[in-house]
Order: C-alpha cells, then sequence, then structure tokens
C-alpha cells in the first residue's frame, strides 16, 4: 500500500529528528570471511553523518580499553581500517560475529560483540585489555591470568576495567554481590584503565575557596576579543576529558568543520581533534586534549586562556596561558604562553 502525504512527511520529520538532533547513532555489522582487512560503515550510517565524523576514531570495547582506528573513505563508503585489525585481533573475533557500533558524537564508537551461533554476547568482549591481546584457548585474557595467579581477585579485576557503559543492562554475577556492576561512569575513548585517568589531587587537600578564585582575574586580565577562558571542571581533566568551546565564539572565530587544532604553550606543541556540534553551533576538543591535560598537570579549578592565532580560514592554532588554582610543583611545566 502506497504511504500517504501526512505519513510520508511525518517520517522525514523522524528522519530528520534523529539524525541531526540525537546525541549518539547505532549500527550493526556481521563480519564477513576478510574481515580483518577492513570493516565497511553503513552507507546510510556514512551519509547522514559525513559531516561530523572524523577522519581518527577511537572504538571502545566492552571492558573499557580503547583502539584509534583510521576512517577511511572510498567513493561514498566509509571503512575502519588502519588499526582495526589490532583491535580484531584482541578480541579474538570470529566470521559472523555480531558487532553493535554506537556513536557518541565525540569521536568514539562504543562497540558490543555477539556469538552468531549462541545470539548471546561474547562474555571475553569485557575482559580485554590493550596491554594484553593475546588470548589462551578458553578465550581469557592472559593478564586476567596474571591478576589470577598474583592473588589479586576477579571482583578488583573486573571493577577497575569495566566501567558502566551507558544503554548497557548487563551486570556480572548480579545473583552474587561479588561482581557487581560498576557505578563509575566513563566517556568513551580517552582511558583504558583507572590506573592511566588523571586524579586531581590525590596527594593534597583540595584547594580552598581563595584558592579557586585566584586564577580567576590573572586570566581575565589576559583575555582579548580572539581568546576565551575555561575553568577547568572534573570532566574536563579526568575520565571525560572533553573541553567544550564556547558555541558564540566559535562560530565567529572558528571555521564550521571537524579539524585538528593546534595547543602551544612554553614553546611545545600539541594537536588536538575539534569536533564541531552542529545543533549549537559550538564544539568540543576530545582526542589530543587528554595529553595536552596530562603533560600540562592540569588540575580541577585552573583557569585556562586559549588565545587564537590563526586566521578563520586556517588551521586553527591556540597559545594556551595556564593560571593555577594551587601552586606548581618544581617539576611541572610552566604556565607562560608561547610566542607567537
Amino acid at each position: 500500500m502506497a504511504e500517504d502525504g501526512n505519513d510520508g512527511d511525518c517520517t522525514r520529520f523522524q528522519e530528520m529528528t534523529y539524525w541531526t538532533n540525537f546525541k549518539s547513532f547505532r549500527f550493526f555489522v556481521f563480519l564477513p570471511a576478510d574481515f580483518l582487512s577492513q570493516i565497511m560503515i553503513p552507507k546510510i550510517f556514512s551519509e547522514k553523518l559525513k559531516d561530523i565524523l572524523p577522519q581518527m576514531a577511537v572504538l571502545k570495547s566492552p571492558g573499557g580499553a580503547t583502539w584509534d582506528v583510521q576512517l577511511v573513505r572510498n567513493n561514498e563508503t566509509l571503512y575502519f581500517r588502519e588499526g582495526w585489525k589490532e583491535f580484531a585481533e584482541a578480541h579474538n573475533f570470529k566470521e559472523n560475529d555480531l558487532l553493535i557500533f554506537k556513536y557518541e558524537r565525540d569521536s568514539c564508537f562504543n562497540v558490543w560483540v555477539f556469538d552468531s551461533r549462541s545470539l548471546c554476547e561474547k562474555a571475553g568482549s569485557y575482559f580485554v585489555w590493550k596491554s594484553a591481546s593475546r588470548k589462551n584457548e578458553a578465550g581469557e585474557n592472559s593478564q586476567l591470568k596474571r591478576k589470577k595467579h598474583t592473588g589479586d581477585s576477579v571482583d578488583a579485576a573486573v571493577h577497575n576495567e569495566n566501567p558502566e557503559l551507558e544503554g548497557s543492562d548487563s551486570e556480572l554475577d548480579p545473583a552474587g554481590a561479588s561482581m557487581k556492576k560498576s557505578r563509575r561512569k566513563t566517556m568513551c575513548g580517552l582511558r583504558t584503565s583507572d590506573a592511566e585517568a588523571s586524579t586531581p589531587y590525590t596527594d593534597k587537600s583540595p584547594p580552598s575557596a581563595a584558592e579557586k578564585e585566584r586564577p580567576v582575574p590573572i586570566a581575565d586580565r589576559e583575555l582579548t576579543k580572539e581568546s576565551f577562558k575555561v575553568v577547568m571542571k572534573n570532566n574536563n581533566v579526568s575520565n571525560y576529558y572533553r573541553l567544550s568551546i564556547p558555541a558564540p565564539w566559535s562560530r565567529e572565530y572558528l571555521a564550521p568543520k571537524n579539524q585538528d587544532v593546534e595547543l602551544r604553550t612554553d614553546d611545545k606543541k600539541w594537536t588536538a581533534r575539534f569536533n564541531l556540534e552542529p545543533r549549537c553551533g559550538g564544539g568540543v576538543l576530545v582526542s589530543g586534549w587528554s595529553k595536552f591535560v596530562k603533560d600540562n598537570s592540569l588540575k580541577e579549578f585552573d583557569v585556562c586562556v586559549f588565545q587564537l592565532v590563526s586566521q578563520k580560514d586556517e588551521p586553527a592554532i591556540f597559545d594556551v596561558l595556564i593560571s593555577r588554582a594551587t601552586p606548581q610543583v618544581a617539576n611541572q611545566p610552566s604556565s607562560k604562553p608561547s610566542s607567537v
């Protein structure tokens, strides 16, 4: 039966709303025989999100470990290519396995793995650590075996390496309280374990109210119309590692596209990925921002001034001035901006 006009309009409205306003998108793939070489992303997905998909993406396994994988375009089709083989081998994928991908608009794909015969999730995919991808015959990760042999409990390994995934209903051993689901939520793509995440103020007390306010006027004195400031929050400097750029400033001074930006301080340079947020006109720094944070020992309540030194039609370059809420230790980098 032909679709009438009203139904057609409704369907188009639903499609437009989904692809332009939803925060995440999903697709699934059955692995073909030659899956190790590359994996094709569905054509509709590629077409609808072509303006926001990055050249380098992050694949996050159910257990929380991450891999950088290149997205390669061939005509109108996108493929996971460089880095994909390592991801597939680490998870011991088999032909006809079903993979569900969830894209979060932040250069990252969460991945869930299902066995084609049992139609259930592969339990082993929750126990893959990037530092040890070799599996034994039972599909267990060799690093997990070492934890058992050294006396570390499986409970600790699970809780340390398996953050709760948004939208996941999975729970490890719900009947026995020993392996309950972790309540820690982690934005994908920028950490592989708790040990690698920045933990502000673990060695001293958090800054006082006066210390929190101290860097703000220092940063304000450096502001110009070509710059903006950000007071660091927990999600900027640990776990999430995302930095939002104000929408009004971004619309005026940055080209409206995904791009790599250069961050400079003390004559050193870092590259971070800027992903445009089409709904608001602003954007967010994702991949690469975490390295800048760690290398410069940024903490919550520090204030950064980002001074744009490039033109709008050029790749963005920022000199970054860091004003700290607490005094630096001797071996931390200083906070002077680079000279232009």
